[in-house]
């Protein structure tokens, strides 16, 4: 009987000192007994969301169609001319054409024709195209920035030229820089648009 006695109370204290909430009590008898409590935990996993790239790039588009219209000036030479500038969206091909007409003495010549540029708005960008005008050009949109880039015009001997500034729908900021292709600054300037309705 003394045996059974001392085992309880070697189990009985084991099972005390395991536990990490325990609390023990004593019985009538004089051995010490645990007792344990649980705690049950939930876990809730938070619903995902995918957003459509597609369908956020065709938005953001739509927020800048229409026409516009204003003037670009080259502030190195003094020359300048108008400009207007029309986006059109096609929601259900998520396309953009964006038609560019430059009036005035353009690169130095005669009023060049209407640059017209097709966009895949299923891509991210950035959105590559040719030209009579610029030859082989890129156009990207980073954090609400405009970058147009035409590596080498043949109209300007193999000058570069990159065009930036922020989009807002109220109007458009740009500004300009020619660049030879040894990397000397040929010419700077600026073209602003506003709405026309």
């Amino acid at each position: 009987m003394r045996k059974i006695a001392t085992l309880t109370v070697v189990l009985a204290l084991a099972a005390a000192a395991c536990g990490d909430d325990d609390t023990t009590s004593t019985t009538a008898s004089g051995t010490t007994a645990a007792t344990s409590t649980s705690i049950a935990t939930t876990t809730t996993v938070a619903a995902t969301t995918t957003v459509d790239a597609t369908a956020a790039r065709v938005t953001a588009a739509m927020e800048y169609a229409g026409t516009y219209s204003g003037e670009w000036n080259n502030t190195t030479f003094g020359s300048s001319g108008g400009v207007d500038m029309s986006l059109t969206v096609d929601a259900a091909t998520a396309t953009a054409e964006l038609t560019l007409d430059l009036g005035g003495s353009v690169f130095g010549g005669g009023d060049p024709d209407p640059v017209v540029a097709q966009i895949d708005l299923s891509t991210a960008g950035p959105y590559a195209g040719t030209s009579d005008l610029f030859d082989d050009y890129t156009m990207a949109i980073d954090g609400g920035v405009l970058t147009f880039t035409a590596p080498s015009i043949s109209a300007l001997t193999g000058m570069s030229m990159v065009v930036t500034g922020p989009l807002d729908g109220a109007g458009f900021d740009l500004v300009y820089t020619i660049t030879q292709p040894a990397g000397t600054v040929f010419a700077v300037g600026t073209m602003t648009l506003a709405p026309t309705g």
